[in-house]
């Protein structure tokens, strides 16, 4: 009897962990169903809840930034101060499109094409600058200032040649400003003609001794071929001048340094120069480089 007591209480014993291995088994086996009838992984799962929607619109860099400017839209006709007034705040390029209205319903307009040629210089299109000057001298030869400019972008657009042709004719017209004579001397130093430009430049300052830039295009043609002792003088007067011009003080600072032994202060330098420059020859006076 006590053996047949001790083999059933074992027997309970030992039943309890085979019920509750078959009750955890039970229920691995029907998760595995479940997720089979889904037919997809945990992992498909999860990764289909966070995707964002497919879309047929193209995403871009939300850090991207745009500087183009949208075109002007013109509604109705162009006046001209409207167009002066896009000039004067210099939107060079919003002028350009407006003084092109403008001239296009003003085609006699002269003065209308002078301003789209400077708005269409000053906005980078040469070709177009070009193309109104030369309309506004077809309108009126005697035009001073679009033989100047149209100089100035034939001078950029390396064609010295056909520069003087306009800058001569601007001296013929005008014979008081010295500045057809500094842009001869551009274009005689585009040539390659140092002497003429010389000339030119100091010529320019004989009929303006305020003319800085002239001075200061004199003294860096000077710096050019090796007179740094002739450069000194005009680049310390245009200095004296306008004090507060960047290029004159960096060119100034070019020429000192590259003469050994400058000594004396440069307002006296000036002030030597200025007094010879007055009764010199025009070939011992200096010029300029910008116009």
């Amino acid at each position: 009897m006590s053996y047949q007591f001790e083999l059933n209480r074992s027997n309970r014993t030992m039943r309890f962990p085979v019920i509750m291995m078959a009750v955890i088994f039970s229920m691995v086996l029907a998760a595995y169903v479940i997720a089979a009838c889904n037919d997809r992984s945990p992992d498909q799962a999860r990764a289909s809840e966070v995707s964002p929607p497919k879309s047929t619109v193209p995403v871009t860099n939300v850090s991207t930034t745009t500087t183009e400017k949208p075109a002007l839209v013109i509604s109705g006709p162009v006046t001209f101060e409207t167009a002066d007034s896009a000039y004067r705040e210099r939107r060079y390029d919003d002028a350009t499109t407006l003084f092109k209205a403008y001239t296009d319903s003003r085609p006699n307009n002269g003065w209308g094409f002078y301003m789209l040629g400077l708005s269409a210089w000053k906005s980078g299109d040469r070709v177009q600058a070009e193309s109104a000057f030369v309309q506004a001298l077809s309108l009126d030869s005697t035009h001073v200032k679009s033989h100047l400019n149209l100089s100035r972008v034939l001078l950029e657009d390396r064609k010295p040649d056909s520069a003087l042709v306009h800058i001569e004719q601007a001296i013929a017209l005008d014979s008081i400003s010295s500045e057809p004579l500094r842009l001869q001397g551009r274009a005689f130093e585009a040539q390659g003609k140092t002497d003429d430009a010389i000339v030119a430049y100091s010529q320019a300052i004989v009929k303006n001794d305020s003319d800085t830039w002239a001075m200061n295009n004199l003294g860096m043609l000077y710096v050019r071929v090796g007179r740094y002792e002739d450069a000194i003088g005009p680049l310390a007067r245009a200095n004296e001048i306008e004090e507060n011009v960047a290029a004159f003080h960096n060119n100034l600072g070019m020429a000192s340094s590259s003469r050994v032994g400058l000594s004396s202060p440069r307002s006296n330098i000036a002030r030597r120069w200025r007094s010879r420059g007055r009764t010199a020859r025009p070939s011992r006076i200096c010029s300029g480089w910008r116009s």
